[in-house]
């Protein structure tokens, strides 16, 4: 089949786990045969949205350039849906987006499509994380509508008066997500695809009564890149590496709570290390250090040093893409029990679910693995077994994709 993939944000190399969802996705579908071709919206150079160069990737792209004025409910969807007829594809995927997104999927809507949606987008319009006041927030903008815009326009005024934000306000405010008409644009366009792929259970009952053909696909992680190998194993008093991966700095990721269960392991022992990919060398210590930003081949090389990988997120994790990659690594978990993470670790087998937001917890189930050497190389083991078999790619969209495709062609 030629298909088209039309995506408001995608850059590479990535700027999160939409992007490599996308690339992974798109680049296995061409190997199983089919004519691919990503549309993405370039935002300009002082933009990282869109930031890619078509010659580079391994599958053809186009970037449709993009000034400020430009990307809006007018004029964006009149050149994607130039751009997509040009190519004639049988059936075209709605990837990643913030604002423009439903206008876009309802210009291409006499086309056979999949949405895709990679977060809480369509659940929280004021920034995503369906998360508020240190807690998974229970509203949902398709059914409160009301309610989420007035907690939109509160949480974001400050932004908006400052005259200086970022893409997903200037989005919301282009797109005027303040007014009705917006949620009557977005229920359309979810109503209309033939096929709506997520991340999660809850992820799905949001759409439930707007769209019921929602499938759950996991994401991946790329096998090949992680030579396993069993960790060193060290003596009772050498210290064992702690390893945190991925935006460290985003308090959602919930390094605070992990300082705080670092604090309350120190308190006892002083037989281990905390890396954290953050570069800000005031949270150093001498139980816990700031290690920066690493490429693909030092990030991968960070996962061979570690003894024990640790995912203490406060909010519902989509997927949770550092837990599948520490468990390609072979190394066991220590994941809150939250969103898309409690689906990939499994408690007690590959790692350890701990309550989430709760220090003492996760303290205590890290000292049972620093206290057991032969407990996490079983569970390291175990989890490179789940991740070959479960989160590989190649498996990935072998599995969950064809069946999609079948649909699109009646």
């Amino acid at each position: 089949m030629r298909l088209a993939f039309v995506d408001l944000l995608f850059s590479w190399p990535p700027s999160g786990g939409a992007d490599v969802d996308l690339f992974h996705t798109v680049s296995c579908l061409q190997e199983l045969g089919h004519d691919v071709h990503v549309f993405v919206a370039g935002a300009g150079a002082a933009s990282s949205w869109g930031d890619i160069d078509p010659a580079t990737l391994p599958f053809p792209a186009t970037r449709i350039e993009f000034d400020a004025a430009a990307l809006n409910p007018r004029e964006a969807p009149v050149r994607f849906r130039a751009a997509v007829d040009a190519w004639k594809p049988d059936a075209v995927f709605m990837a990643d987006g913030f604002f423009l997104k439903p206008f876009v999927a309802n210009a291409l809507a006499d086309y056979p499509m999949i949405g895709r949606f990679y977060a809480y987008e369509v659940a929280c319009i004021r920034d995503s994380l369906l998360f508020k006041e240190g807690a998974p927030c229970p509203l949902n903008y398709l059914r409160t509508p009301d309610e989420c815009r007035r907690c939109a326009a509160d949480f974001l005024r400050p932004q908006i008066q400052s005259g200086r934000y970022p893409r997903w306000t200037e989005e919301f405010l282009t797109a005027r997500a303040y007014m009705p008409a917006y949620h009557r644009e977005l229920t359309q366009s979810i109503k209309q695809y033939r096929a709506v792929i997520v991340y999660n259970t809850l992820m799905k009952d949001q759409l439930a009564g707007i769209n019921d053909r929602v499938h759950v696909v996991p994401g991946g992680v790329e096998i090949s890149e992680f030579d396993y190998r069993a960790p060193v194993t060290k003596g009772i008093s050498e210290r064992k590496v702690i390893l945190m991966t991925g935006r460290v700095e985003d308090r959602m990721k919930g390094l605070e709570i992990l300082l705080d269960a670092g604090a309350l392991l120190a308190k006892g022992r002083s037989d281990f290390e905390i890396r954290a990919t953050l570069s800000d060398p005031r949270y150093d210590r001498e139980w816990f250090k700031a290690i920066g930003w690493h490429d693909r081949r030092g990030l991968v090389s960070q996962y061979a040093q570690a003894d024990i990988c640790v995912v203490p997120s406060i909010w519902e994790e989509p997927f949770g893409l550092v837990a599948a990659e520490a468990m390609a690594a072979g190394r066991p978990v220590c994941a809150s029990r939250a969103g898309g993470l409690q689906h990939i670790v499994r408690d007690g087998e590959t790692g350890f679910l701990v309550e989430r937001a709760n220090p003492a917890d996760l303290a205590r189930r890290l000292g049972q693995l620093l206290d057991d050497a032969g407990l996490r190389t079983r569970m390291g083991t175990a989890a490179r077994g789940i991740a070959e078999t479960e989160y590989d790619w190649k498996r990935i969209v072998s599995k969950y994709y064809p069946p999609l495709l079948e649909g699109m062609r009646s």
